[in-house]
């Protein structure tokens, strides 16, 4: 029985509100200083008209995460000491700079609709809870908007309740819900860049110029909110599957487009179109250490933080050895995420900070669970063994992530007894892994994370209930 168009429609604002819920009913603000500098960009630029930073005395301007920018004289810049910069990044502004963010305008601009009102409601820049729950706000808009995307993406590959374990997984079983739903940084923004593509080009149907173009220009935008975008938009362009004529070249012309505020934003703040507010960050770290890191390190691994991952990698793999235009689609995306591992692994801070499991390989999780759609959909997983291993993964990360939802603190094992962005070497103790830290806090007791815990389960069962009874009215 098919669903009428306004019921339909009810339910994908029905699933995008719990989803929504989901995001806040952890009660836990997890959060880092590299979202502040995202949040205030709404302040600066709605109130002063400009990008730079200046007014914002109440925040050290040697802050990691400001830089010079504007122009000055060198003979009136004098060195300034401060918290500790990341290695090749932009020296910290002296007293007679301008300061601006080291990070890409991308999320900053997503977020402004949601943020605008609390600048124009007269809400303080120095109010720093607020700044912190405005942009737990916009992340969590974001993120939705990318994860009903992608729900709409996998449910033409596969089951109704397969599509929906997916998006739970990608959902609670990432860091969606321990990083890119709780703060502004990055992730959301890239998510919703890709997913948005994803459901323009995953077709099997020949690609129009019309929606190559369009898929470009979100490709293109995603680089302006993390700069490794770029390696999924060009290789899905490089690999697409051959349409009408001009298609590709629509594709990759999207993408031009859709960067071009970037380098608007580089030229206006910082003089050159080509100069990345992070500076000339160094990719020369021993690869095999960055990918043993990346991948099976105890407290960074993807395979050890999200071992049902596996599936989406094996459907990007099966995409090789099938016909289609998705399947030629998967196969650019699979270089891409190869290329985004080995990058990564050569970044001198391979780690990303100190955060809850592995948030760089993260970015690349809709292009993971899309594939993983298709391949459930190509009887990647049809034997029993392969249905158990994929339910046990599965069922371990989901424990992990809605344990650190509950109770994660970056302020916690990242930073005791060392700081792992000075001691990097504890991400590859067995013996004190992060993930144990969490599972064996002692904040469980305390009444915010059991009331956090069953606020999460209701909220999950409303969902559950939703779509598991519509579908059995349906007969799907």
């Amino acid at each position: 029985m098919k669903e009428p168009t306004r019921v339909a429609g009810a339910r994908w604002v029905l699933r995008g509100a719990l989803l929504f819920a989901l995001a806040f009913a952890n009660l836990n603000d997890i959060w880092s200083p590299d979202v502040v500098p995202n949040t205030l960009f709404a302040w600066t630029v709605l109130r002063e008209g400009d990008f730079d930073h200046d007014e914002f005395s109440g925040i050290p301007r040697d802050s990691y995460f400001f830089r010079p920018c504007g122009v000055v004289d060198p003979a009136r810049r004098y060195p300034s000491g401060g918290s500790p910069r990341s290695p090749g990044g932009p020296p910290p502004p002296g007293p007679y700079d301008h300061v601006c963010s080291i990070f890409p305008p991308g999320i900053s601009l997503l977020a402004l609709p949601v943020l605008a009102p609390f600048v124009l409601a007269g809400v303080p820049a120095s109010d720093g809870g607020a700044l912190i729950r405005a942009g737990h706000l916009a992340a969590a808009l974001i993120e939705v908007f990318a994860a009903l995307l992608l729900w709409a993406v996998v449910r033409r590959f596969t089951t109704d309740r397969w599509a929906l374990l997916l998006l739970l997984l990608y959902w609670l079983a990432t860091s969606v819900r321990t990083v890119a739903s709780q703060a502004l940084w990055q992730h959301a923004g890239v998510h919703l860049a890709l997913a948005l593509a994803l459901w323009l080009m995953l077709h099997e149907r020949p690609p129009s110029r019309r929606r190559e173009l369009l898929a470009g220009l979100a490709l293109g935008f995603g680089v302006v909110v993390r700069q490794t975008s770029a390696l999924p938009a060009l290789l899905a362009a490089r690999w697409g599957p051959r349409g009408p004529r001009m298609s590709g070249i629509a594709l990759l012309g999207g993408v031009l487009v859709g960067a071009l505020p970037l380098f608007a934003y580089q030229q206006l703040a910082f003089g050159s179109a080509l100069e990345s507010g992070y500076g000339a960050k160094p990719f020369d770290a021993p690869v095999l250490s960055g990918l043993y890191g990346l991948l099976l390190s105890p407290s960074r691994g993807l395979f050890i933080y999200e071992p049902w991952t596996i599936a989406g990698l094996a459907g990007l793999m099966l995409a090789w050895r099938r016909e289609g235009h998705v399947a030629l689609r998967l196969r650019g995306l699979s270089i891409a995420w190869l290329a985004t591992l080995f990058l990564y692994a050569s970044y001198v801070e391979w780690w990303g900070g100190r955060v809850f499991g592995p948030r760089f390989l993260d970015d690349l999780a809709p292009v993971v669970v899309a594939a993983s759609a298709w391949g459930v959909g190509q009887g990647l997983l049809r034997g029993p063994w392969a249905l158990r291993a994929f339910a046990l993964a599965a069922a371990w990360s989901l424990v992990l992530f809605n344990a650190a939802a509950l109770v994660y603190d970056p302020a916690g094992w990242d930073t005791l007894p060392t700081n792992v962005n000075f001691d990097p070497g504890r991400l590859f103790v067995w013996s004190d892994p992060q993930w144990l830290a969490v599972l064996s806090s002692g904040r469980w007791s305390e009444p915010a994370v059991l009331a956090a815990a069953l606020l999460s389960a209701v909220v999950l069962a409303l969902l559950l209930r939703v779509e598991l009874r519509t579908r059995a009215i349906l007969g799907t």
